[in-house]
């Protein structure tokens, strides 16, 4: 839900960001709930293509920012890849409204509609403050 919202987004703003999502404890190849395809779609955000796959050290290597949706997901980022914990941060970190910023996005799976449409919301709200800190961010890329 996040890669598409976040996509979305940055697609209205200019277009060139290069966006993957990946999970710590995800069977690969799975494809997004019904409940988030549907909330996603009433946003004209289709995801329907989308396949969960498992974080690995290309990923992380290749990336110039990691965004943990829980901090636990963030304490395993930087156990599994210390070399990528300068770069890795809550998604909530940099929320401007104090009741979201550093709370954990919780997972919605298992729970109804009702869990999905606060996730979303949740991250609408805290997804713009992300991409402010990427824009203010040089990448490694453009410090070689």
């Amino acid at each position: 839900m996040a890669e598409g919202l976040f996509r979305k987004m940055v697609t209205d703003e200019d277009g060139q960001w290069k966006i993957k999502s990946a999970g710590i404890a995800t069977g690969g190849g799975q494809p997004p709930s019904e409940h988030t395809i549907s909330i996603l779609n009433a946003k004209n955000i289709d995801l329907s293509g989308n396949r969960s796959q498992v974080i690995n050290a290309d990923l992380i290597n290749s990336a110039d920012h990691i965004i943990a949706m829980s901090s636990s997901h963030l304490y395993t980022l930087e156990a599994l890849f210390p070399q990528a914990a300068e770069k890795t941060f809550l998604v909530t970190e940099f929320c401007v409204r104090d009741a979201i910023r550093g709370q954990d996005i919780p997972d919605p799976i298992g729970g109804g509609l009702a869990a999905y449409t606060e996730v979303r919301d949740m991250l609408l709200e805290t997804l713009p403050s992300i991409m402010q800190f990427i824009l203010k961010t040089p990448s490694e890329k453009d410090q070689a």
